[in-house]
């Protein structure tokens, strides 16, 4: 049996008692459903795998899972891809600006604007694996949502791996937990 059949089954009884979600298994996206490449890929691979799966989904994922094998490593978000396409310049300086160490230099960007096709044929040559975030936490599918949006707020990201056992069987994102607050929230 599947591992994530007895989730697929908590899930759909309680949409149909109408019940408001408590823990990751409740709202997780499976693995299968989540767009996921090898962490040896090309950038242009990686930007191929995620606009393919909008294609077919919608603007529903903004992430990819990386993975070294059957291990996953990290994360590539939408933003990290295009900071692949960022000349050094102005990747130094954006990092410095997170600092708070310069004012705001965008008048810089207008530079990358005279490279930028350039700089978009050179990530068939830029491993995923030098732009990915490495997974720093998961949660676990019986863990409570509040854990998740806990980890979620508390270290700036929109979305967790979601373990059983050891064995990464999907996503919590923070729109789904969102969605769950908001249903509680304005509820009459």
């Amino acid at each position: 049996m599947s591992a994530i059949r007895p989730f697929r089954k908590a899930r759909q009884d309680r949409e149909e008692k109408n019940v408001i979600a408590n823990q990751v298994w409740d709202i997780f996206v499976p693995l299968a459903e989540f767009p996921h490449i090898a962490h040896d890929a090309s950038i242009r691979e990686a930007f191929a795998v995620l606009h393919n799966k909008h294609q077919t989904a919608g603007w529903r994922f903004r992430h990819l899972l990386v993975f070294d094998t059957q291990t996953l490593v990290g994360t590539l978000s939408i933003r990290d891809l295009l900071r692949a396409l960022m000349p050094d310049y102005l990747k130094s300086t954006a990092a410095q600006h997170v600092a708070g160490a310069l004012p705001d230099d965008a008048a810089l960007s207008i530079l990358w604007q005279d490279s930028f096709v350039a700089q978009c044929r050179l990530v068939n040559e830029v491993r995923v694996e030098s732009q990915m975030v490495p997974v720093q936490d998961t949660v676990q599918a019986s863990d409570p949502l509040t854990r998740a949006a806990y980890l979620m707020i508390s270290n700036g990201v929109d979305m967790l791996p979601v373990l059983d056992g050891t064995k990464v069987i999907g996503v919590v994102r923070i729109v789904d937990i969102f969605n769950q607050a908001a249903a509680v929230v304005l509820h009459d």
